[in-house]
């Protein structure tokens, strides 16, 4: 059960820097808190309406559909955590910061749902070249959870898994105990 201490931890984290950023800013969207790295890494708080990178920029409704869609992931992988019994602890650390990044987000969206159903983002990373700006996106510990951990799963399947797609035959023979070893 030693995932769950790293879904709390995740979880803790991403509403605590939440918090401290949005009292820090004084609740002013676009003020920048803390320069990290002058002219690459900064706090700066945002209250994000649009989902993943403005994807759902123009979206009629997007505060149900983030909602509806997150509630079915998050009843998803628990039934998953809940039913499946052998999980290497790859795929468990990867459900764990999915689950919590999905959850940590879900919590902002419930909370702000009257004011825009926005996520509290704060960390902006400054990507540029000739004065144009290549990332203009600010994130969260929970984006960045669920973004190593659906990495991590993406890993998972293709190389790790007893069932990958790129592991060899020869491989997949051994771990099912049907080849021959030296």
């Amino acid at each position: 059960m030693w995932y769950v201490v790293i879904f709390i931890a995740v979880l803790l984290v991403d509403q605590v820097t939440k918090i401290l950023c949005a009292y820090f800013a004084g609740g002013v969207e676009g003020t920048t808190v803390l320069k990290i790295i002058d002219g690459f890494l900064e706090i700066t708080y945002v209250e994000n309406t649009d989902g993943m990178m403005g994807l759902f920029d123009n979206l009629k409704g997007r505060e149900f559909i983030f909602l509806i869609t997150t509630s079915l992931i998050l009843i998803g992988l628990f039934l998953y955590l809940g039913l499946s019994k052998k999980r290497s602890k790859w795929r468990n650390v990867t459900l764990s910061l999915v689950f919590s990044g999905a959850f940590g987000n879900f919590i902002d969206r419930i909370i702000n749902f009257k004011q825009g159903a926005y996520v509290r983002d704060m960390i902006h990373t400054i990507i540029s070249f000739g004065g144009q700006e290549f990332f203009p996106f600010i994130f969260n510990v929970a984006d960045m959870a669920l973004v190593i951990g659906a990495i991590m799963l993406v890993v998972d399947l293709l190389f790790l898994d007893k069932d990958a797609i790129f592991k060899s035959k020869k491989n997949k023979e051994i771990l099912s105990g049907e080849g021959e070893t030296k």
